[in-house]
């Protein structure tokens, strides 16, 4: 950990008081250090938890209050937004805080210093009726919800006393899973799989086992539309030295879809009500032929690798998250796998270290070596090979392009350099390393880097403007990092900031449901995680700031957030395709703070 420290030299006997020193870089601090006191102020926020339909209490509910965005100091406040990996300590940020309501339904945050918070609820841990919801939100929270509800603007000495949360019931599908005579299956697992807004793209969300009577109840649902699959999953890891498996043995159920499909895109969709059950949602499994996998695990030095633990993950058309099973290989490093059902997935093995050895610097846990493969499993396959890997290390050197940090007197924080899986929905099992901490001489190493990576870092009043590997900008292209190689991370002071407010077809200001999209005019950086690509929210008076700007030609577009979990992924480039027709164009120059007044686009035009 970096700690940049500026601090203003003292003048004594009369004279002329000295110019201040510049930034003092230091050591990290021992990460056994107590953090830094908590942030203290004479601010407080109460209110209550209800039932949003009948308006009575909910009792042990859980109330989280965090700090959206902390006051500005002296020496100014770093950007918040979703591409920074921020470490700072700030005069005045608070830490997440948690309540209990009490029989009234009644929370209370005291010693609050001024800021903006937003606060939500959920039901406690045996109340399965409800579902999270944020002050102000129209939709409750959960999978596929962009809507973050009203931030709370509290001043120095406030008490806001009208946080009511007001908690909607949750949705349920029940029904029945037989075989295919009719006959009731029992310990089928039942997946249901949301998606936002008629989206293309599902997000799996929860699963339920069925009885003896082949019925199961999947519960605590956000209304909408979803995806129901049945998995009756046999037991797919055995020893090496197990007896061969009869031909009769070799068929069994493969994943089916409602009502009774194996073809994914053959499945219908139920749709579920806020407080309503969905019931006779029936299933009847399909049969198919089951498959054998074998193989052995080899480190980096080609030595067998016992003990390993390996996971295949399948991956469906529609689905973001889907199921997965996994072995573990014998003293010999070998492994094999029966009743497999066909598809594509991707095999991760990760080895675990030996007893009384060290792990590689940097890593939380064991873990040692490891590898991910794809493989497509069709007919049986014998003999696989595969082989760990320590993955790549690299190493750096920070720049600041106009000059180190100015920070405010007593001003502490800490710089690290991340890594991030350049597309996380193909790099499932794969262990991110953790920040890279820089040192005092502006240096880095990483370790444990494997698949396509992204690299950002942030610094407070410092930008991103580049990473570079060698004389190649890398810092949108996915790179698949090389033992030895070296890259230069630049940060920049000079970022240009775009702000103003988002009003309706009335002229109202808009403060909630709504997403704020600004994204390059650059369709090869039509990607979530581009660097140019940044994505907020109103305030509580529709106002919106989006700071650390590079120059460049932008598009700006205000949106329900429905609108927008309905176009589909924020990685798929024909999202931002739409959204570029019903956008404002911009172009921002360096260290430019620009205005740019923006009308809630409705899929007419903005």
């Amino acid at each position: 950990m970096i700690a940049l420290l500026f601090a203003l030299s003292l003048a004594g006997d009369g004279q002329a008081p000295p110019p201040p020193p510049p930034p003092m870089i230091q050591a990290p601090r021992d990460p056994g250090r107590r953090p830094p006191p908590e942030a203290v102020g004479t601010g407080a926020i109460r209110g209550r938890v209800v039932a949003a339909d009948t308006g009575s209490p909910v009792r042990r509910a859980n109330v989280n209050l965090t700090m959206v965005q902390p006051p500005m100091t002296a020496g100014g406040a770093p950007p918040l937004n979703q591409n920074t990996v921020l470490n700072v300590t700030l005069p005045g940020v608070l830490r997440p805080r948690t309540a209990t309501t009490d029989a009234q339904g009644g929370f209370t945050f005291t010693g609050l210093p001024p800021g903006s918070y937003r606060v939500t609820a959920s039901p406690g841990q045996f109340s399965a009726g409800y579902l999270p919801m944020t002050f102000g939100a129209k939709k409750p929270s959960g999978p596929g919800s962009t809507d973050l509800g009203t931030p709370i603007e509290l001043a120095d000495g406030q008490t806001f006393d009208k946080a009511v949360v007001g908690l909607v019931r949750g949705a349920v599908i029940t029904g029945r899973v037989t075989d295919e005579n009719g006959e009731p299956l029992s310990r089928v697992q039942v997946n249901s799989v949301l998606f936002p807004g008629g989206a293309a793209r599902g997000i799996r969300t929860s699963t339920a086992s069925t009885d003896d009577l082949g019925q199961f109840r999947i519960f605590g649902l956000v209304p909408g539309e979803y995806g129901v699959a049945a998995e009756a999953r046999g037991n797919t890891f055995v020893p090496p030295n197990a007896p061969p498996e009869a031909e009769e043995d070799r068929v069994g159920f493969v994943t089916t879809y409602y009502p009774g499909t194996a073809d994914e895109a053959a499945g219908q969709r139920v749709r579920t009500r806020t407080g309503a059950e969905t019931a006779g949602v029936e299933i009847r499994m399909v049969s198919g032929r089951l498959f054998y996998v074998s193989g052995m695990v080899v480190d980096s030095q080609g030595r067998s690798v016992a003990r390993a633990g390996g996971t295949f993950f399948k991956r469906s058309q529609g689905t973001i998250v889907a199921s997965s099973f996994g072995f573990s290989t014998d003293d010999q490093g070998r492994f094999q796998m029966r009743n497999v059902a066909p598809g594509t997935y991707r095999l991760t093995v990760r080895q675990q270290m030996p007893p009384g050895v060290r792990a590689p610097d940097g890593w939380d846990g064991e873990v040692a070596e490891f590898a991910s493969m794809p493989i497509t499993i069709a007919s049986d396959l014998e003999g696989i090979l595969i082989t760990t890997s320590p993955g790549a290390a690299i190493s750096g050197t920070v720049v600041f392009d106009g000059g180190p940090p100015q920070l405010a007197a007593g001003q502490t924080f800490q710089m690290r350099v991340s890594a991030q899986a350049a597309e996380p929905e193909n790099s499932m099992g794969l262990q991110t390393p953790p920040p890279a901490l820089v040192t005092p001489d502006l240096t880095f190493t990483m370790r444990g880097l494997a698949g396509d990576i992204i690299l950002r870092s942030s610094a407070p009043n410092q930008y991103l403007k580049a990473v570079l590997l060698g004389a190649q900008d890398i810092t949108d292209a996915p790179h698949e990092f090389k033992n030895g190689e070296r890259v230069t991370i630049v940060m920049t002071s000079r970022a240009s900031a775009v702000e103003g407010t988002v009003t309706d077809a009335a002229g109202k200001p808009v403060t909630s449901n709504t997403l704020i999209m600004l994204f390059s005019d650059d369709k090869t950086l039509w990607r979530s995680n581009a660097l140019r690509t940044r994505r907020t929210g109103p305030d509580s008076t529709g106002h919106f700031r989006i700071p650390g700007l590079l120059p460049g030609r932008y598009y700006l577009v205000a949106m329900p957030s429905d609108r927008m979990t309905a176009l589909g992924p924020p990685s798929d480039p024909s999202v931002f395709e739409a959204l570029s027709k019903e956008a404002v164009t911009l172009v921002v120059g360096e260290d430019e703070q620009r205005q740019v007044d923006l009308k809630l686009a409705g899929g007419g035009g903005n």
